[in-house]
């Protein structure tokens, strides 16, 4: 009985070719779309599950409440990690780590390398899982010359990975100057997974950081603690714990308390402020908003494809009453009917399956570059991905077969057999399915429009400053940055291609004092050259300047949104005083025309700008001549390495950088495009199946007509016109659902474009005309058909 429905399934699927090839196609690339968007969500939900402490391994987090405003951060200072674990025996270890973001340059004989780097304590291998290839994890960090190279960092001084012992300089290193005393390297770890929050090419000691920089405050909060907890601590009572002892060390007013945050849970909910989990380690934050949408963008797709074979089966199902009937008449069940059409559904689901399988291998570099992931054939060969979509294909042979098998099982053989058989409520569920359909497309036609539009917008609106030609040259750690400063504008005043040269500095967020109130402000140290190099406008005041000695000492710009934040009525004269790195009040003696800083998802900032000069600065902003750009860059790198030998060169464009703010917007902006074209070729695939079945069993209602004068175009609007009331309801159900999410979206700008009614209006009209298109062809090709032929046919 098997052996015979398959003969007869396959029988049909060969007679119907073009049907076949229009399911299989779209359920290929509607199964593709969910495969890739399952490993992207499996890897998403799959960040530090390797660590063996899990689920015990926590980081604690701190929320800071200031006038009603609760904010939290995954960072800490240096004291609460030795004072929990001191006091509260739920806790078996604790590592602080601090880095992420922290780049130094590393010399190993004449070999420099720009190396990212994490301080952490000795019990750093105690508490997370990074396999140790050389060395023991008891000494690894154990002492304070002491570091721990990757596998890869290994390889690119040395070429081997056997280099326990090796000496490595950090000149530039403030620790490293303070010791006066080389790096040893004490152990070799394999590179860090891709998919772990915490990424490093070297380890150091955190007692090197405290050589240093040895910060006693409870209050702060930049580096990462973690705690693995005895299996049965009580987590409340932990934290009850953390913030009973808060208080009994700290006098201060300010609201603190802190929590615990599983480490599996940081990459979807990375608790960034101000960049701080970058410093406190944690540089693979991401947002679960992006893979649920991801996930739902492709389930839309394959649901798409589903109701494409739904409505040909449907429409197709007349063409098989006969069948039916006859199969009735010689005693086959309604049942057996069923398993055999349901069968059906099963070839056509699992083909597509099999296609989809080979296309997400063949596609899967390009999907790495559009994802910004680095997928293997493991992560498609894995069982338990394998069993999802094991799962995902049986639901979907179900989801698509189902109703046709019942449709066709239920027709009355008698009814069948005389060709009088007809589908109730004139199809309602089919059409209900087409519009359904078309809404989807619609909603991410308008989606793409509206992502083109606001990136356009951004990429197109006034910085206040000019950041195009701008070369920036990180300079951090240098033992005199103005030293360095000064020979590059020696070294470089003569020639054409170097227009400016500025030392500048970020020193993040300060409460700045302001008489008797503070503001909080963003601090970035620039000198007198810094405003021409950018082309700011100066709104009030004047810029720094040699002529007046003072500047260096106790000057300082701000900008627009500084002076309003802080309600100063007569700003230039005032004096400020940003806290903890500044002693002495400073004078304001420019205003500067806001500039956008920062990006375009916040309004502008607070700013202030003292000189560097006094305070230093961490690079070397240079403009180039647009023309000799790739001679200044060959310049700038052979005077870097005069004037700072053994470094490495490190730089970038700001306007690239700049770029790289909207990179995770301009990433979605390529996959909503992606899937909006899937969606319209899978709903045109569709209309021309429909289309298709519908001319050929309308072939002799079509030559009568032509027989009594109907034109082609009026067969072709009597065809298109079913069709096109479908696209007018979806497109109203589309406009008000794609408004209310975009808006949504656009929320998270502080800058945005307003959705008009044009975009719905393009994007309706581009749907009419497709439709029209796919329907039209083939309506024209039924109508010049010879009506004599026409009128023979079934």
């Amino acid at each position: 009985m098997f052996k015979t429905f398959l003969k007869i399934a396959c029988r049909h699927l060969w007679q119907t070719k073009l049907y076949a090839f229009i399911n299989v196609t779209g359920l290929a690339i509607g199964t593709v779309c969910v495969l890739l968007a399952v490993i992207y969500l499996a890897d998403e939900h799959g960040y530090d599950q390797f660590h063996a402490h899990n689920p015990n391994l926590y980081r604690i987090t701190t929320t800071y409440t200031d006038e009603g405003k609760a904010t939290t951060t995954g960072g800490t200072g240096q004291v609460q990690g030795p004072a929990f674990s001191a006091q509260i025996p739920e806790i078996r270890h604790y590592a602080r780590i601090m880095g992420g973001d922290i780049y130094s340059d590393v010399r190993a004989g004449e070999r420099a390398l720009n190396v990212q780097l994490l301080f952490a304590d000795s019990s750093f291998f105690d508490v997370f899982s990074f396999h140790l290839l050389h060395g023991h994890k008891n000494s690894a960090l154990k002492s304070v010359h002491s570091v721990v190279l990757t596998e890869k960092t290994a390889r690119k001084f040395f070429n081997r990975t056997d280099v326990v012992g090796r000496i490595l300089q950090m000149d530039a290193d403030p620790s490293a100057m303070r010791l006066g005393k080389p790096l040893v390297v004490s152990a070799v770890v394999e590179n860090p997974p891709v998919n772990s929050s915490i990424q490093f090419d070297m380890l150091s000691p955190f007692a090197f950081l405290q050589v240093s920089f040895d910060d006693k405050n409870w209050l702060s909060a930049y580096l990462g603690t973690f705690v693995v907890l005895h299996p049965r601590a009580n987590y409340e009572e932990v934290i009850g714990k953390f913030n009973r002892i808060h208080k009994m060390n700290t006098k201060s007013t300010k609201s603190v308390a802190y929590g615990l945050q599983r480490i599996t849970d940081i990459h979807l909910n990375p608790q960034e402020v101000s960049n701080q989990n970058r410093e406190a380690g944690i540089i693979n934050g991401s947002k679960p908003i992006y893979s649920l949408i991801f996930l739902g963008l492709a389930a839309f797709i394959l649901l798409m494809a589903s109701i494409n074979f739904i409505n040909i089966s449907i429409a197709n199902a007349m063409r098989r009453a006969k069948e039916v009937g006859i199969r009735k008449a010689t005693g086959s069940s309604r049942m057996a009917i069923m398993l055999q059409f349901l069968g059906e559904s099963a070839i056509i689901n699992i083909l597509a399956f099999v296609c989809a399988i080979g296309i997400t291998i063949s596609v899967l570099s390009v999907y790495n570059q559009l994802a910004d992931k680095q997928f293997t054939l493991t992560e498609i060969i894995k069982p338990s991905l394998m069993l999802a979509l094991l799962g995902i294909l049986s639901i979907n042979i179900i989801v698509s077969g189902l109703y046709p098998a019942y449709l066709l099982a239920n027709f009355n053989p008698i009814t069948a057999l005389n060709n009088r058989q007809k589908l109730s409520s004139d199809n309602l569920l089919g059409r209900g399915l087409l519009v359904f359909q078309f809404a989807i497309a619609i909603a991410l036609g308008i989606a793409t429009m509206v992502f083109y539009r606001q990136m356009q917008f951004i990429q197109s609106k006034t910085l206040g400053y000019n950041p195009h030609q701008i070369v920036k040259i990180r300079i951090s750690g240098v033992r005199d940055v103005h030293q360095v400063t000064r020979r590059f504008r020696d070294l470089l005043k003569e020639n054409p291609s170097i227009k400016h040269i500025s030392l500048a500095g970020e020193f993040g967020f300060r409460d700045v004092q302001v008489g008797e109130s503070k503001t909080l402000s963003y601090v970035r140290t620039i000198d007198e050259k810094y405003v021409d190099l950018m082309q700011i406008m100066i709104a009030n005041g004047r810029n720094f300047s040699d002529q007046f000695r003072s500047d260096r000492e106790f000057g300082v710009l701000v900008n627009e949104a500084f002076v309003k934040a802080a309600e100063i009525k007569n700003p230039v004269g005032a004096q400020i005083r940003p806290q903890s790195d500044f002693a002495e009040n400073l004078t304001i003696i420019g205003i500067t025309k806001d500039f956008h800083y920062g990006s375009f998802k916040q309004r502008i900032q607070p700013l202030i700008m003292p000189m560097s000069d006094r305070f230093g600065g961490d690079a070397l902003w240079v403009k180039v001549e647009m023309k000799q750009q790739t001679e200044a860059l060959a310049l700038l790198e052979r005077t870097f390495k005069k004037v700072l030998p053994g470094a490495v060169f490190n730089y970038n464009f700001l306007d690239q950088q700049n770029a790289l703010e909207y990179k995770t917007e301009m990433r979605w902006q390529k996959i909503i495009g992606y899937a909006t074209a899937i969606s319209i070729a899978i709903c045109c695939m569709g209309l021309f199946g429909l289309t298709h079945l519908s001319t050929a069993r309308r072939t002799k209602e079509t030559a009568i007509r032509m027989v009594l004068g109907a034109t082609a175009a009026h067969i072709a609007i009597l065809f298109s016109r079913s069709f096109l009331l479908a696209v007018a309801i979806a497109i109203l159900c589309a406009c008000p659902v794609s408004y209310y999410l975009l808006n949504l979206w656009l929320s998270d700008f502080a800058y945005r474009i307003d959705i008009t009614w044009w975009m719905f209006a393009i994007t309706g009209s581009l749907a009419f005309v497709l439709t029209l298109t796919t329907v039209s062809s083939q309506a024209f090709l039924a109508a010049l058909k010879n009506p004599v032929s026409s009128l023979r046919a079934e």
